[in-house]
């Protein structure tokens, strides 16, 4: 049986690589106070009032995605970052998966092999998260959340679910590469 460090190692990468990557194709980011209006990394959504009902449109940027149709460069930037981080989440996860069926010697290359990849992740979207508000500043941020948008001032738009979403996810990240250097403790070793 693996040692439950490495379990408990493979399991967190799983989940934040989901999490992170959920997040990454979710149009809330930032949301206008009134709920109709919602900016993400890669589409957003409207509120459709042609045919006298109300209904909530999303789409890409554009119609179809290319990275020349985010609105602001400071948000084309984060979604390079974000989306790479978010990517090489998933190669940490996939090679911590892999390492569980590894033996011993051949697992502590892999592990720290994948605590490299991680750790690089992170950093990548921490460096994606902290760019994505300088966009609020742009003509597109500012003719949806107001003239008083500017960068790390959202105006009239509030932070979304799927922002703390990415935040929490890329905070509990950060515990990945630190749990890869100790996946070869045994059980007897953690409670002596």
């Amino acid at each position: 049986m693996p040692p439950p460090v490495l379990l408990l190692w493979s399991l967190l990468s799983a989940v934040v690589a989901g999490t992170c990557s959920f997040t990454f194709l979710q149009p809330f980011w930032f949301v206008h106070d009134d709920l109709t209006h919602a900016f993400g990394l890669v589409s957003y959504c409207y509120a459709n009032t042609r045919n006298g009902d109300e209904q909530e449109t999303c789409s890409a940027y554009g119609g179809n995605f290319r990275l020349g149709s985010i609105p602001s460069g400071a948000w084309q930037a984060s979604c390079v970052l974000y989306g790479a981080g978010c990517g090489l989440a998933c190669v940490g996860a996939l090679l911590s998966l892999c390492s569980a069926c590894m033996p011993g010697y051949c697992r502590r290359k892999l592990t720290r092999g994948a605590g490299y990849v991680q750790t690089v992740s992170v950093l990548i979207m921490i460096a994606g998260l902290l760019i994505f508000p300088l966009g609020l500043g742009s003509k597109f941020s500012r003719h949806y959340c107001g003239d008083g948008a500017a960068a790390y001032n959202s105006g009239h738009c509030l932070i979304g679910w799927s922002y703390m979403l990415g935040i929490m996810g890329t905070a509990v990240s950060i515990f990945c590469p630190f749990l890869s250097q100790f996946t070869d403790m045994k059980a007897s070793d953690i409670f002596s």
